[in-house]
Formats: structure tokens, C-alpha cells, sequence
């Protein structure tokens, strides 16, 4: 008799199953080692205590001074930090849950994340100093995480169907473009219900009129994030995750 897993265990295999192809299948081991180390918010030195090697290991697999990592090696690496984030509150994992099933790439994604609890849209703004900018009206919302990706790499790699799986897959969630010159690409493909509770963009040059149209019409906030590094606007962010209350609480 088959006995199938709990949808929770499903989720942490095959997200599991996507870390270590990656790090695998690349040229750089060491270097999607880092990017998925910072994406699950683990220091060198709680990855290096949990896995029971000093920070130095970590550190010359990161930056290729050790010779690539065997299978071994990267399943223990991926078993860490997925079990570290789940006695954490699953923050990491669970966001991804909503990504599992759409295919999109992981190379385009810098952080990633669920609340324990709804943050107001007011307060996840003012962490990153965003101004609002279109869609007011509707920004009386709680958001319930947030997806921050790379517009310049997304554009590359997501056609338009691409973009509104992006956006169903980040309902009720905040999603923060970063290296958006003027905006006008991401939401043009904006469709129905399809959408995010909140966009952000960092890195704006000149931003388009038609954004701002777009944004309107369809009542989603719209916003501008004046932080001077996306590094700068991802500590804050983490931060929110971490500590923020529920205003409305």
C-alpha cells in the first residue's frame, strides 16, 4: 500500500532535491554554497557549528580555496540549512513552498521569505525607506512575506507568461524589484488577480509613467525604495522578518 507524504516533507525534499542540483551541476560549487547560505539567513559560524567544521571550511568552499565539495559534503550541507530554517519558524522554506510549483528560476531570486505573522504594507515600506508612488488607496493591507528578484536577470531568463507566474506565486506578499531602471516592463504584464499585495522598486532611474498607470488601474501599491545598496535594503528587510509586530494586533 502506498503512503504518501505529508505535503510539508514533500516541499523540504524537493527543495532539498533543487540545492543540491544546483550547487552539483555548477561551475562554482562553493559559490551557490554561499548564495543559498545567504538566502536562509545562516552565518558562517552557525552553518560551521551545526555541521561541526570550523568557519574556515565554509569559507574556502565559498570562495573556491577548497576543492569542490563530494556528494556527501553537499547533502549534509543541504540537510543544515533547511533544518536550521525550520527550527527558525520555516520562514525560508515555506516561502518557497509558493514557488515549487511554477517553475521559476532560482538564479533570479536574492531573498525570499514568509512572516510568522502579517507585517502592515506601511510598515515593511518604512523599513526600506519606499515611498509610495501609485495605488494608495489599496495599501491598507497586510503582507504575509516577500520575494526580492533581480529585474535585470528576470528579464533575461522570464518570458511574459513567465512574469505572471512570478506574480501569482507572490499573492498577499510583497515583491521588490531591485535593478529596475524604470519599472515599465515588470508591469506591463500585470493580468487580474494575478498579483502581488505590494510591488517595490530599488535601483530606479526614471520611472515610467506607464508604471504608475498600470499600478493605478489595477489598484496594486506601487512604491520607490530610496536605500542607497539592495544590501543595505535586504538587513532591513531580514530584520523586519525577525522582529516586526503585527500592527494590527
Amino acid at each position: 500500500m502506498r503512503i504518501d507524504m505529508p505535503v510539508a516533507a514533500q516541499i523540504r525534499q524537493r527543495l532539498a532535491r533543487r540545492i543540491a542540483g544546483e550547487i552539483s551541476l555548477s561551475d562554482q560549487p562553493g559559490r551557490v554554497m554561499r548564495q543559498w547560505r545567504e538566502m536562509f539567513h545562516i552565518p558562517q559560524i552557525q552553518l560551521a557549528e551545526s555541521l561541526g567544521v570550523s568557519p574556515s571550511v565554509i569559507s574556502d568552499y565559498e570562495s573556491g580555496r577548497r576543492q569542490s565539495p563530494g556528494t556527501k559534503t553537499i547533502k549534509r550541507f543541504v540537510e543544515t540549512i533547511i533544518t536550521l530554517d525550520e527550527h527558525n519558524g520555516g520562514q525560508v522554506v515555506n516561502a518557497f513552498q509558493r514557488l515549487m510549483g511554477v517553475d521559476i528560476p532560482t538564479s533570479i531570486i536574492l531573498d525570499i521569505r514568509e512572516f510568522n505573522q502579517g507585517v502592515s504594507a506601511t510598515a515593511l515600506l518604512e523599513s526600506i525607506r519606499a515611498q509610495v508612488v501609485a495605488g494608495e488607496e489599496a495599501l491598507d493591507r497586510e503582507v504575509l512575506g516577500y520575494v526580492v528578484v533581480d529585474t535585470t536577470k528576470a528579464l533575461d531568463v522570464l518570458s511574459s507568461n513567465g512574469f505572471l507566474k512570478l506574480f501569482e506565486s507572490t499573492g498577499e506578499r510583497a515583491l521588490i524589484l531591485v535593478n529596475a531602471s524604470t519599472g515599465r516592463s515588470p508591469l506591463i504584464t500585470i493580468k487580474d488577480d494575478f498579483k502581488p499585495s505590494l510591488f517595490v522598486l530599488h535601483g530606479v532611474e526614471k520611472l515610467d509613467y506607464l508604471a504608475i498607470e498600470l499600478a493605478n488601474r489595477e489598484r496594486v501599491p506601487l512604491a520607490v525604495s530610496r536605500m542607497e545598496s539592495i544590501e543595505g535594503m535586504l538587513r532591513k528587510l531580514q530584520i523586519l522578518g525577525k522582529y516586526a509586530p503585527n500592527e494590527k494586533t
